[in-house]
């Protein structure tokens, strides 16, 4: 346990950097909002696409607001985020583990993502795990829905959903078939 503390010090220390900028040398630039200071060494660590871009001066990560990206910028620090801020931003933070090839993020929006799978945001998860292609995460959403379909289905948010992501109604449909013909062999 002493250890493990010790490695955790270590990872404050360097967010404390990240936080007051210190010998930062790159401006990690969002889609909207100002840039922010970061150093090279931690986004050439953490990703090798991150890596090809450390050189210059200044990167655009224009898939992110300002907010999205200092949530992103403090979990290649920190190697963790709360849960509140993980919940906010799971959409984007999975895209940018999947995009900038970041497995540790990647395991982690997973690990997060199954433990706060839900009925109500089950159809979400599900869509984030077909743009990511996490079978992991579709295989649970689609479990889920099957196995509370009133609550989620039956609804009028379920609607919109099937007119936005007629696919993903076809792997509902598709899962919750497998489902019954199982339970009928059982």
């Amino acid at each position: 346990m002493e250890q493990r503390e010790g490695w955790i010090g270590f990872h404050s220390d360097l967010e404390g950097a990240f936080r007051e900028e210190l010998y930062s040398d790159i401006a990690v630039k969002p889609g909207c909002g100002p840039p922010i200071r970061a150093h090279k060494f931690m986004l050439a660590t953490r990703s090798e696409i991150l890596c090809k871009a450390a050189p210059e001066e200044s990167i655009s990560l224009p898939e992110f607001d300002h907010e999205e990206l200092e949530t992103f910028l403090e979990f290649l620090y920190r190697g963790d985020l709360a849960r509140e801020q993980f919940e906010k931003h799971f959409c984007s933070l999975l895209i940018a583990a999947d995009k900038y090839e970041i497995p540790h993020l990647q395991k982690f929006s997973e690990q997060q993502l199954l433990r706060m799978l839900n009925p109500s945001n089950a159809l979400s998860i599900l869509e984030i795990s077909d743009i990511v292609l996490n079978e992991t995460l579709r295989n649970a959403a689609l479990k889920l829905i099957v196995l509370q379909y009133k609550e989620i289905v039956l609804t009028a948010s379920f609607e919109e959903f099937a007119k936005q992501k007629p696919q993903l109604v076809v792997q509902i449909t598709k899962a919750a078939l497998t489902y019954a013909s199982m339970k009928r062999i059982i």
